[in-house]
């Protein structure tokens, strides 16, 4: 007896002894991976500091990063453009410092939080025994810890919860740890895609719901980024995608028989992730083509949330905002030579709240899927994220082109009565992607084209691009994108002509060019007021709507000071300046006149506009404005010239684009 209870106390501390010797062996390779996470932040700490030096910039003790004034702009009474470059410059400069500073901060906390985490869980909470099942270091153990922890969804305590968000936070860019953590997870007897659309369900519900949500929603963010790390470049294998795909296209559990499994994988798509092109498209492709064949549509297929105001269960807003994250795939999903998706969604597919979407107030829109179907669209015409600060991508190719040019088509309808047939989701992508074919559009208002827009092709018709452009201007902040895109046009033409331009010819006539420029301006400029006064118009039926409208009119067009061009000189910017601000002081005018009879009479924002960027040019070359504007000068016909376009154009537009008398 002596002897068999000797053998068990043995076998006990055997057990301790090799229990203790893995967590111990756990615990160092957890504060060793820790300790060179930390030296490699600390270096990339050290390494942005030195560089800041090297930008004559100085990173103080809270981490903010400063540059000193320009020497000698104060006494310089040409130092205030000088001054504004330089301190654009440097404050470019001093974000890319402050994003490094940032970003080594964040490597040290994640590592920091990812090792308590490890060590709590390695430890464990027995204070009487050793963890019989350490998990060590590395992605691949914190993927399984990750994996238990998901598990226990709702349940997890507040200490776990912050381990599951310390653990996704470091690793979901990891693939071996979204690999290992999507081919292990378990919800309910479910794996696999089966298990990963359940738990999409899980979380995407705790994220909204009453306790612990930010916690939740920062899992539910990272479950996003690892599903495209694990994706990226066919990471998981085909098999585990077509897989998800057809548990995808599985009916959920509702006793309606609804599908909330695609939402439940778009919305997750679409939560934080950035997936490559050929995984957007697999999915993208598979549920066009799944709603387009189906019997049921709309709510009988996707539920009763799917026109909800918030939260749509539409699934076309998770895979749209995912698009608009990669320009590339969204370009090649609505290319309309590899398949009929452009042509589907702008033409076929029924959208939640469509013919309803006026009456909504302007930031639920903004949160629909139509909104984020506008935002691919914008990610697949310019080439850029919508949601990031990427310069321009010009010239569009051939495919961008012919994306715009078809989704202006379809929302320009035929006659003045289509004025408003913008969805009211699409006002702000459509006005960026109005914007950034600045040069076509200048082209279709001041010219009388006879082929295609130049430099990128467009062959929409002028009274189609100002309706699309009217239905845009319901929202002011739109109007004022498009109109600031072409005063910037107009700017970098005009900075183009130099000194010799502004001379008369042998017989004193302006420059031809010059001269057929400024005519354009004025027609386009002129165009773009008339779009104003239409807008205008239609928001007079009681003080209460003109009063807000005009309120929202005078803040996002009138009050807003013209933001700086990327990538052009001095003279550019300048002309914007001069010319934003000389509409500012006239524009508003056009709010307080009665509309009637011929426009031009009343309104000249425009034509005063060009006016005063055509002085700023003269002066620019020593020529006193007074002087320059004798009869007869150059200067003189510019203006006179462009005034008879400008009321053309105006007049014209009111009447016959948008019927009025």
């Amino acid at each position: 007896m002596a002897a068999a209870n000797a053998n068990s106390a043995l076998e006990g501390v055997d057990t301790d002894f090799k229990q203790a010797s893995a967590v111990a062996t756990a615990l160092a390779a957890i504060i060793t991976t820790a300790a060179e996470e930390f030296r490699a932040a600390h270096n990339d700490l050290l390494t942005a500091i030195y560089d800041a030096k090297t930008e004559e910039l100085t990173v103080t003790p809270d981490g903010e990063v400063c540059w000193p004034p320009l020497p000698g702009s104060r006494n310089d009474p040409d130092g205030v453009e000088a001054a504004k470059k330089y301190n654009t410059e440097m404050r470019a400069k001093a974000d890319a410092i402050s994003t490094r500073l940032g970003k080594a901060v964040d490597r040290a906390t994640a590592a920091d939080q990812t090792a308590a985490a490890a060590l709590q869980s390695d430890i464990g909470t027995s204070t009487t025994s050793f963890n019989p099942k350490p998990y060590g270091a590395g992605p691949i153990a914190d993927a399984n810890r990750a994996k238990d922890l998901m598990s226990k969804a709702g349940s997890l305590s507040d200490p776990e919860l912050k381990q599951l968000q310390a653990l996704m936070a470091a690793n979901a860019e990891n693939k071996d740890f979204s690999t290992t953590l999507l081919n292990g997870l378990d919800c309910g007897g479910k794996t696999g895609p089966d298990a990963l659309l359940e738990y999409s369900k899980v979380y995407g519900d705790l994220a909204h719901g009453n306790h612990n949500a930010k916690g939740y929603q920062d899992v539910y963010g990272n479950l996003s980024v690892a599903l495209a790390t694990a994706t990226c470049d066919g990471g998981m294998g085909k098999a585990w995608e077509d897989g998800l795909l057809a548990a995808a296209r599985r009916p959920g559990a509702s006793a309606a028989g609804y599908n909330d499994n695609y939402p439940a994988l778009t919305t997750l798509m679409g939560a934080k992730g950035t997936f490559d092109k050929s995984f957007l498209l697999k999915v993208g492709n598979d549920l066009v083509d799944y709603e387009r064949n189906s019997k049921t549509k709309g709510e009988e297929l996707w539920g009763p949330n799917w026109s909800a105001l918030t939260n749509q269960t539409d699934p076309m807003g998770g895979l749209m905002t995912a698009l608009s994250h990669a320009p590339g795939a969204s370009k090649d999903f609505f290319d309309p030579a590899k398949s009929k998706n452009l042509d589907h969604l702008l033409h076929e597919r029924k959208w939640p709240n469509q013919g309803y979407e006026q009456n909504q107030v302007d930031d639920l829109v903004r949160d629909t899927s139509r909104a984020a179907f506008g935002d691919a669209l914008e990610a697949a015409t310019t080439g850029r994220d919508p949601h990031g600060n990427q310069p321009p991508l010009r010239p569009h190719d051939q495919v961008m082109s012919q994306i715009m040019d078809e989704t202006l088509k379809s929302f320009a309808g035929s006659g003045p009565g289509d004025k408003a047939s913008l969805p009211a989701a699409l006002r702000r992508p459509m006005a960026d992607m109005i914007a950034d074919y600045a040069p076509d559009m200048h082209e279709i208002l001041g010219k009388e084209l006879a082929g295609h827009a130049q430099p990128d092709g467009l062959t929409v018709q002028r009274d189609q691009l100002l309706r699309v452009i009217r239905g845009a201007a319901e929202d002011p902040s739109s109007f004022a994108i498009i109109h600031g895109a072409e005063t910037r046009e107009i700017a970098l033409r005009l900075g183009d002509y130099g000194p010799e331009a502004f001379k008369p010819d042998a017989v004193g006539g302006a420059n031809h060019k010059l001269h057929s420029f400024t005519q354009e301006a004025g027609s386009a400029l002129g165009a773009l007021d008339a779009v104003f006064a239409d807008t205008s118009s239609d928001h007079t039926d009681s003080e209460k709507a003109k009063a807000d409208w005009d309120a929202k009119m005078n803040y996002h067009l009138l009050g807003t000071p013209a933001n700086l061009i990327p990538g052009v000189g001095d003279v550019a910017q300048r002309l914007v300046d001069v010319g934003t601000a000389q509409y500012a002081n006239d524009a508003k005018a056009l709010a307080d006149s009665q509309l009637q009879g011929n426009l031009s009479s009343h309104f000249s924002a425009g034509q005063n506009q060009l006016n005063k960027m055509i002085d700023e040019r003269v002066a620019k070359f020593g020529t006193d404005p007074a002087a320059a504007d004798l009869t007869g000068s150059v200067s003189q016909q510019l203006k006179t010239d462009a005034r008879t376009t400008y009321n053309v154009a105006i007049d014209g537009t009111y009447r016959t684009v948008f019927g009025r008398s």
